[in-house]
């Protein structure tokens, strides 16, 4: 079969979408097929700050489009992501335009995603949105999720779909033999701090904890649209012991992790299914204590339930974090095997694919 893959970044761009359906692709390739690659030709982290998001994602579903109708063979299997936003609309139009079959990897939930941030208002436009994705939806043939709480948003589209969870990067596979060799507790946010996640009860908790005269330092790492609102906010509330990195090699990050005595993940409630921090996938494989600040009540705060190491709060909880962290004894990690994760997760996806030659 031949496979045309479709998203707004691929590698050597290091954006983690592009990592993952890459992967899937070699898994594919191995097994004789074909694969070809699409994208917006644009820059993950560095291009965002070029021009206005919408004439640049715009620009780049005109790309995708152009670059998609004019594939060097026929695919039998149109592959898509969700970036930039409406992919799935170019790609059921892609389909078309080959007679191929559509399959999707819902990332992030769109128009949703953005009317639950505010980037866009309840009016005209995010009903015509919706109504394209809508139309999209129907006409794809394998729609895959991230967990249960976006397969139940899914249905007010009247579809079904899978859920499959983001995997650890083969380049993140290797076990590593780091021992940490500082006596400080450091406790990390790790990745992109976007318009989605919440850091406000980091830095509160981080104020408490400074207060009491403890010795635990936060550490940011990585970047993102929130990254100087994050240091402003910092410098406000006085904090010392608060450190800022920039991002790490993807062969690094596993090391740089390590570190740390706690992991943090958040997302704002209102987000809940319609998105997945993708760094949950890294951090459950780790033998360290995990903070999660998020929805307590949905699948992600169910999963994290089950390992002893966990810690799981509601934004705004600042107290209670920081109890956690200074009076929370370690706990022995129950971690998961990173590469049966990812071979269980890449098996789904060669079922679901091989089930369009019917």
């Amino acid at each position: 079969m031949r496979f045309l893959f479709l998203n707004q970044y691929f590698p050597p761009d290091p954006a983690p979408t592009g990592i993952l359906l890459c992967e899937l692709a070699a898994q594919l390739v191995a097994q004789g097929h074909e694969v070809e690659f699409v994208d917006s030709r644009q820059n993950y982290r560095t291009g965002k700050k070029d021009e206005r998001r919408a004439i640049r994602e715009m620009r780049g579903l005109l790309t995708i489009l152009w670059r998609g109708i004019r594939a060097k063979k026929r695919p039998d299997v149109v592959i898509s992501a969700t970036s930039p936003p409406l992919l799935l609309f170019v790609a059921t139009l892609v389909a078309m335009r080959f007679r191929a079959k559509s399959a999707h990897w819902l990332f992030d939930m769109y128009p949703e995603l953005a009317l639950a941030l505010g980037e866009i208002r309840d009016g005209w436009f995010s009903h015509f949105v919706e109504s394209l994705m809508r139309w999209s939806y129907r006409r794809t043939n394998v729609l895959v999720a991230l967990d249960d709480d976006m397969r139940e948003r899914l249905k007010k589209y009247g579809v079904e779909s899978e859920a499959i969870a983001p995997w650890v990067f083969a380049s993140l596979l290797k076990s590593s033999a780091f021992h940490r060799k500082n006596s400080a507790f450091y406790w990390f946010y790790s990745g992109n701090l976007g318009r989605a996640h919440d850091w406000r009860t980091l830095l509160e908790a981080q104020a408490l904890l400074e207060k009491r005269g403890t010795p635990w330092r936060l550490v940011f790492q990585g970047g993102g649209p929130s990254w100087l609102p994050v240091q402003e906010r910092a410098k406000e509330l006085g904090l010392k012991n608060c450190e800022w990195k920039s991002y790490v090699p993807e062969n690094e990050l596993r090391d740089s992790l390590l570190v740390a005595d706690v992991l943090a993940v958040t997302q704002k409630p209102e987000t809940q299914g319609l998105l997945w921090p993708s760094k949950l996938a890294l951090v459950t494989t780790l033998p360290r204590r995990i903070l999660w600040i998020g929805p307590t009540d949905g699948a992600i705060a169910r999963d994290l339930r089950r390992l002893p190491q966990a810690g799981i709060f509601a934004p705004g909880e600042s107290e209670k974090v920081a109890d956690w962290l200074q009076n929370a004894p370690p706990a022995a990690p129950v971690v998961s095997d990173p590469a049966t994760v990812r071979e269980a997760a890449l098996e789904k996806w060669r079922a679901l694919l091989t089930g369009c030659r019917d």
